[in-house]
């Protein structure tokens, strides 16, 4: 599964970047996943673009990214389906971030 999602990064001790390993937790799923892109960060008030392409995410930022999950999973976006639309993000066994799903993208299979 790949999707783009709405982020907001908790007090991390280690930028998040490109390529950054994570385990994706949803309800009861824990799967591993990777950050594949870093598309944009964002004002927390407005929502509005601060910076397009940043080159690492640090702590109490809101952003938009591209996850890649290792394997097929159920996910939706939130405006469909709030319950779905929801999860965490965790690394080295600390809360890193918490986001929503905001589009559902195709995986490229060759």
């Amino acid at each position: 599964s790949r999707f783009r999602a709405r982020l907001v990064i908790f007090n991390i001790e280690v930028p998040i970047t490109k390529g950054s390993p994570v385990v994706y937790h949803s309800q009861s799923l824990n799967e591993p996943a990777n950050i594949t892109r870093l598309i944009s960060q964002l004002n927390k008030t407005t929502g509005e673009v601060l910076k397009s392409k940043p080159r690492c995410l640090t702590k109490n930022m809101t952003a938009v990214v591209e996850i890649t999950l290792s394997r097929p999973q159920c996910v939706e976006l939130y405006k469909d389906y709030k319950v779905l639309g929801r999860f965490m993000l965790r690394s080295e066994g600390h809360t890193i971030a918490a986001g929503i799903v905001t589009e559902l993208l195709t995986l490229n299979t060759q």
